[in-house]
């Protein structure tokens, strides 16, 4: 059985050069499965595109990095052999 507790994390974020948004995963878009693997990644304001080897926003707690469950999950066309 899950069990649920309050702790206090810290949202981590990766601004755009345009200094105006930040990165967001392009859910569109499928995962580089190079090693690391790779997420591509769309500015909220400019549109700016680029990749990154973690998922953006990730949650920091006790010096430890925590991706959101949606990006590491089986993608809509991946199938189980």
């Amino acid at each position: 059985m899950q069990k649920e507790k309050p702790i206090q994390a810290t949202l981590v974020e990766f601004t755009c050069d345009c200094g105006k948004g930040f990165y967001r995963v392009d859910e569109s878009v499928r995962v580089i499965h190079s090693n690391p693997k790779q997420w591509k990644h769309k500015c909220s304001a400019c549109r700016k595109e680029t990749y990154f080897t973690f998922p953006y926003p990730m949650v920091k707690y006790k010096g430890q990095e925590f991706v959101l469950a949606k990006h590491i999950r089986f993608e809509v066309n991946d199938q189980v052999s």
